[in-house]
């Protein structure tokens, strides 16, 4: 994608460059809790170790196919979990931070 549609430009920004480039851009606008998501993306951020805490939603739906959530790492990341919950009692939904210690 070249250019954000008419309809978008208010709360569409397209960015390039590296993610710690990109990171500090953003973080200079002011913003500072990101919401990443799609499989590549999050592995991109993770293998850069640049995500600090991770809310798994699990659906008890198999697809069979699409872009895995993880992939391979340059070193293992360690999370704790803080938080579970059920949704609609099926759905759950998990919450874990980084551990940097």
């Amino acid at each position: 994608m070249k250019e954000v549609p008419d309809k978008l430009k208010d709360k569409v920004k397209i960015v390039s460059g590296s993610l710690s480039k990109i990171l500090e851009e953003i973080n200079r606008e002011g913003y500072v809790r990101l919401y990443i998501d799609g499989g590549k993306t999050i592995q991109s951020f993770l293998k850069e170790d640049l995500i600090d805490e991770l809310t798994i939603t699990t659906v008890p739906l198999l697809l069979g196919s699409g872009i895995p959530l993880f992939s391979d790492l340059p070193k293992p990341l360690l999370f704790n979990a803080i938080s579970s919950k059920i949704l609609l009692g099926k759905i759950v939904q998990s919450v874990f931070v980084r551990d940097r210690s």
